[in-house]
């Protein structure tokens, strides 16, 4: 059983065919907090031999795409799209928003305060070597007292596929 060094991952089975596990589960610090990194085989049905190479150079540009998906969700919020529904719930009804804003930049309104937290706060991104959406990037702007997730796709480029909203 043949064994590769993935960048935050570590030790990974190479023959994604033969292994014995299909999960594996990684991190790495983005906006200096320690983001989740998942390799998810469960539907993989690639080449085993390819997986590797795709994700070491989507890993190379992780910092890339996420300048850009911030971008995104940004213009999103600024189009009135999913990303400005969920800052809108958040601020209406969410009752611990005002123990989340004090921390923030208090010379933006509370929308762009919002905004600002929720770019820094990646979760997780799941990598699904084989799949469309290859990498699912959820930001969370309080894990412990929400499970609402804005949720970025992209493709194995890094070219954004979709915002939604999830819980």
């Amino acid at each position: 059983m043949s064994k590769k060094n993935i960048t935050y991952f570590g030790e990974v089975d190479n023959e994604v065919d033969n292994k014995e596990e299909d999960y594996f589960e990684g991190h790495v610090m983005i906006c200096n907090k320690d983001a989740e990194l998942d390799l998810d085989f469960c539907n993989y049905e690639g080449n085993p031999k390819d997986w590797s190479a795709e994700l070491e150079g989507y890993l190379s540009n992780l910092f890339k795409y996420k300048t850009e998906i911030d971008k995104s969700i940004l213009k999103d919020y600024d189009d009135g799209g999913t990303t400005n529904e969920y800052v809108r719930w958040h601020l209406d009804d969410w009752e611990a928003i005002d123990d989340l804003l004090p921390n923030a930049d208090s010379t933006k309104t509370k929308e762009e305060q919002f905004l600002s937290l929720l770019i820094q706060r990646v979760e997780t991104i799941t990598f699904y070597p084989g799949d469309n959406h290859y990498a699912v990037w959820d930001y969370m702007i309080d894990s412990e007292n929400s499970d609402e997730i804005v949720v970025v796709h992209t493709d194995n480029k890094g070219k954004i596929l979709d915002i939604t909203w999830e819980s």
